[in-house]
C-alpha cells in the first residue's frame, strides 16, 4: 500500500497551541507538535523538520519496523514499514507544507508527553521552554539545562511561526 498525505493547514489567523508528545508506550520526545484537528492517538500533528529527524532518530533506534528517509531534492519524508507492522507492508509520503512543517501521523499511536512518562532532567527541561515559549524566562535551571529549556522554546517559536497567542 503507497499513500500519500496531503498536508494539514491550520488557518494562517487563527491562535497555535502546540502539544507535547511521545510515541505510546515510549519515553521518546518530547516532540513539540501542532494539531491539525482534534487530537487523537493517531492523528497526524506538524512537526518541524529538526523534530521529524528527531522522531525518525528514535523509530530507527527502536526498530519498531517502520523506517523513514527524507528525499534530498525535495525534503519529503518517506515512511517504510513491512507486513509485520500492520498485516500488508507499506509507504507513506508526507510532503511539508509551505511552512516547512511536515503532516506525521496514523502510523503509531501518540502520548502526550507527561509525568506519566520516563523523563529525564533534560527532557524536563526541554518540555518545560517549549510550553512557556510566549513567557518571560523566570526559572533558574542547574548547569547546562538551561540550554535545553532554551532549545524547548525555540522549537516551538518555530513550529508556530514565532506567533504570539491572545
Amino acid at each position: 500500500m503507497t499513500t500519500t498525505a496531503t498536508p494539514p493547514h491550520p488557518a494562517h489567523d487563527t491562535p497555535l497551541s502546540i502539544q507535547l508528545l511521545t510515541v505510546e508506550g515510549s519515553a521518546y520526545g518530547p516532540y513539540v507538535a501542532l494539531p491539525v484537528s482534534p487530537p487523537t492517538p493517531y492523528a497526524a500533528h506538524l512537526f518541524t523538520r529538526a523534530t521529524a529527524e528527531l522522531i525518525l532518530h528514535d523509530m530507527h533506534r527502536d526498530e519498531c519496523g517502520i523506517r523513514g528517509e527524507f528525499d534530498p531534492a525535495t525534503g519529503a519524508l518517506t515512511f517504510t514499514w513491512d507486513r509485520h507492522h500492520d498485516g500488508t507492508g507499506g509507504t507513506e509520503t508526507v510532503t511539508p507544507d509551505a511552512y516547512g512543517r511536515y503532516p506525521i501521523g496514523g502510523l503509531w499511536a501518540w502520548d502526550e508527553w507527561g509525568d506519566h512518562v520516563p523523563h529525564t532532567a533534560g527532557q524536563a527541561a526541554y518540555a518545560l521552554g517549549a510550553a512557556e515559549y510566549r513567557e518571560s524566562v523566570t526559572t533558574a535551571f542547574p548547569d547546562g539545562l538551561i540550554e535545553l529549556y532554551d532549545r524547548g522554546r525555540e522549537e516551538a517559536h518555530r513550529l508556530t511561526l514565532r506567533r504570539d497567542e491572545p
